[in-house]
């Protein structure tokens, strides 16, 4: 799957220490562009269970206080994902290494943000 992202998801990927890869997906669960070091199967498989839970938050079958968060991280044992709201409807999830430091790659993904952004429109 190629569109007008994959450019700027190569590069996150890329510009990013041990990150694994990036999947944007709309809120209903559907994959807009993707990239990464790990097959498209399990990229979608990864999208679809962090997305999961992104939704959950963002569009509650009742008010929860938790609505407006817009970045989640999680840890594993094997893996570091950042959930990133790119504006309500659409979502970034970024699958990292356990030794990706965060801090540079908050920072790396900050000046991809504004970039995929500006590429929608927003």
């Amino acid at each position: 799957m190629s569109t007008g992202f994959t450019e700027f998801l190569v590069e996150l990927v890329g510009a990013t220490p041990l990150a694994i890869g990036a999947v944007i997906q709309d809120s209903d669960g559907e994959t807009v562009d993707s990239f990464g070091h790990m097959s498209d199967f399990d990229l979608m498989v990864h999208a679809a269970h962090w997305g999961l839970l992104w939704r959950e938050l963002q569009f509650p079958p009742e008010p929860r206080r938790l609505t407006g968060t817009t970045e989640i991280l999680i840890e594993t044992r094997r893996q570091k994902i950042l959930l990133t709201t790119l504006f309500r409807e659409y979502y970034l999830v970024f699958i990292l290494s356990k030794e990706t430091p965060l801090t540079e790659a908050r920072r790396i993904l900050d000046q991809y943000l504004s970039a995929i952004r500006e590429e929608m429109g927003l």
